[in-house]
């Protein structure tokens, strides 16, 4: 009978140590799944960057299509609307072109271009969260038709100048998050952002989302406002 109760207790204690084992791998395979390495930030060589972190795609047919930065679309997180302009309305570099609503969050994007809205991407009316993760394909915003287009491209970023252009806006972002606004950010994203920054300075997709209104105001001036 001793022996059995033996038996027992210690298939018990291999039942639970299989359990926590598997709990573990679970939480670690999520942490992996947000867990965002600078490397994962895309910089289409094609693509001209505003520093309002949207972005210019020219078209064979004159227009261009304009969208957000992959860095901002992951730092944003999941995208629950977007507010666009009326067609044929008129834009102007550096004034604001759309909304994009996270939560209770709204971020204003300033057009890259100046001229006339030819059309919206109405897959980002169904379902923008999940089209917005292609970001320079599927996940464009709006197409225009230019009317100042060479001078607006000389206020922009392409290839190898925008990749360092984009790899100085995390570098900056990651000292927004831990620097003189840190009593801005609550508890729990100033323990992450300062851990993984020792772990070779990773980022979390959504950390916005985690930031009280004072930080996100402060990242909406400081990286989507006008380039000063």
């Amino acid at each position: 009978m001793v022996a059995i109760m033996v038996a027992i207790t210690i298939i018990g204690f291999v039942v639970l140590d299989l359990v926590i084992q598997s709990l573990k791998s679970k939480k670690a395979q999520e942490e992996q799944k947000i867990k965002l390495d600078f490397s994962d930030f895309r910089v289409p060589v094609s693509t001209f960057f505003y520093p309002g972190h949207t972005w210019v795609n020219i078209q064979s047919n004159g227009e261009v299509r304009v969208g957000f930065d992959d860095f901002v679309r992951k730092v944003i997180g999941d995208i629950e609307s977007i507010e666009f302009p009326e067609q044929g309305k008129a834009l102007k570099q550096g004034e604001k072109a759309f909304s994009v609503k996270s939560g209770n969050k709204t971020l204003s994007f300033l057009s890259p271009v100046d001229g006339e809205v030819a059309a919206i991407n109405k897959l980002m009316l169904a379902n923008p969260a999940e089209v917005a993760k292609s970001a320079y394909n599927s996940g464009w915003i709006l197409s225009v038709k230019p009317t100042n287009l060479s001078a607006n491209l000389k206020a922009m970023k392409i290839a190898e100048d925008a990749v360092e252009w984009l790899k100085a806006e995390i570098r900056r972002f990651r000292e927004f998050a831990l620097g003189e606004n840190l009593h801005y950010v609550k508890d729990e994203l100033q323990y992450e952002v300062g851990r993984t920054s020792q772990d070779g300075g990773c980022l979390s997709e959504g950390m916005l989302s985690r930031m009280d209104e004072k930080a996100v105001k402060y990242f909406e001036e400081e990286f989507l406002g006008k380039p000063r």
